[in-house]
């Protein structure tokens, strides 16, 4: 047996394969990771996998396996270690992504190590002791344990609109060493922190549907509709059948499709008095209504906006990794800063969707703290040849031409995960 830990086939070509993605990620991070084996992945992969991941006794490890049994042993005994564990057990994407970011910090920390005790080349390496091995594990396993929420909330993000059936074509380990240099980037966690305040986004976002004489089976009801009558109504007299056809009382099939929606057009204020707490809360809120755009399957465009409009960023419904990295890191990079002009904004976005850039009618969410006055004759105009509705969503601020011209109207009065929810709901 090549590793050390109890019950594990590693000539097995899944378990070799899983051992094969870690190493890999993690030399995406860090080239020296190659000078890993395969099996001491194999070994780290099922300690965060596996509930209870057992260990053989020393006198049965492998010759020339002793270092990875002291690393792997000294893992097993750490508090953080099974706090972790609280995001692996049998999370096969967690497990790969922690895993790899564990043993790129493990090779760094031994690095260190080893330089602290005046040692050089892979001679010194090899001879590293125990209490070196145990102090570079533990500084590890606290960097792990401060990404590993990270990871998660990524990877919940990821996962709505990916349900089962839906066709969906992300892997998160596709870039794992993207995900997971997202989840070291200090702003991204920050952002991370906040949209994590709103668990009940998942839950409240509901899916629309419509009545269709196809599609899925949600129940019965009575009516005369004889695409969607019950076979057992057919067995009736010919004379009782023709009084419930008349008085659309046949037993027939309730059925239902999901209801097509347009796209979400999300323009965002980054001007100078948005900088701080505000472009953060709406950073966020531009992640909440992605969210709920890949829940009911639409589009979502995204324009930042201070004296001129950003560059247009679309997430389409069936979303790639890159696309959602890239989505994410550019979040992050935006600062607050530059003059406001709310009325070329809007007027860009509905030429937009005049233009056939945005296909299906759009409802236009602008995020501001209001601090501009619009041309309400152009902007009215240019909504209803586009055959948009505005939606503004004003932060800790008001704006009357606005609230004039809006299909909704609201009013963020704390930036909490609960204002958050009602502009998703809304």
């Amino acid at each position: 047996m090549p590793g050390v830990l109890k019950g594990i086939k590693y000539d097995d070509p899944l378990t070799r394969y899983r051992g094969e993605k870690v190493l890999s990620i993690a030399k995406r991070l860090n080239r020296e990771v190659g000078s890993l084996d395969l099996d001491l992945a194999v070994d780290i992969f099922y300690s965060f996998y596996l509930p209870f991941p057992v260990t053989v006794p020393l006198n049965k490890v492998p010759k020339g396996k002793e270092r990875n049994y002291y690393l792997v042993r000294e893992l097993l005994d750490l508090q953080d270690f099974h706090k972790v564990k609280n995001y692996t057990i049998a999370n096969t994407h967690m497990s790969t992504l922690i895993s790899a970011s564990f043993l790129e910090y493990v090779v760094n920390e031994l690095k260190n190590e080893v330089m602290q005790g005046g040692k050089e080349g892979e001679e010194g390496s090899e001879s590293i002791d125990r209490a070196s091995i145990s102090r570079a594990v533990k500084r590890a396993m606290e960097k792990v344990k401060e990404e590993s929420k990270t990871l998660k909330n990524i990877q919940k993000l990821l996962s709505i609109g990916n349900e089962p059936g839906t066709g969906s074509v992300f892997d998160m380990e596709e870039s794992g060493d993207e995900v997971i240099r997202l989840a070291r980037n200090t702003d991204i966690k920050r952002l991370l922190e906040v949209i994590s305040m709103v668990p009940q986004i998942t839950h409240k976002v509901k899916r629309r549907i419509e009545r269709s004489t196809k599609g899925e089976l949600v129940g019965y009801e009575l009516g005369s509709d004889l695409e969607r009558v019950v076979p057992t109504e057919l067995k009736l007299p010919k004379l009782y059948f023709r009084i419930k056809f008349v008085e659309s009382k046949l037993l027939l099939y309730e059925k239902v499709l999901p209801k097509t929606l347009g796209p979400f057009y999300l323009l965002i204020d980054k001007s100078g008095s948005m900088e701080g707490e505000k472009i953060m809360w709406a950073k966020a809120t531009a992640i909440a209504l992605l969210m709920r755009a890949r829940k009911e399957n639409r589009d979502f465009y995204l324009r930042f906006f201070d004296g001129l409009p950003h560059p247009l960023i679309k997430v389409p419904r069936r979303m790639k990794t890159s696309d959602t990295i890239s989505l994410i890191k550019y979040l992050a990079r935006v600062k607050g800063g530059g003059g406001t002009d709310i009325t070329r904004a809007i007027v860009t976005a509905c030429d937009d969707i005049t233009s056939g850039t945005i296909k299906g009618r759009s409802d236009v969410i602008i995020i501001t703290d209001g601090e501009d006055r619009i041309s309400e004759t152009i902007v009215e105009r240019k909504l209803k040849a586009a055959n948009a509705r505005l939606i503004s969503v004003m932060i800790l601020g008001e704006n009357r031409d606005l609230r004039r011209l809006s299909h909704r109207y609201l009013r963020v009065l704390r930036l909490s995960g609960e204002e958050i929810l009602k502009v998703v709901e809304a």
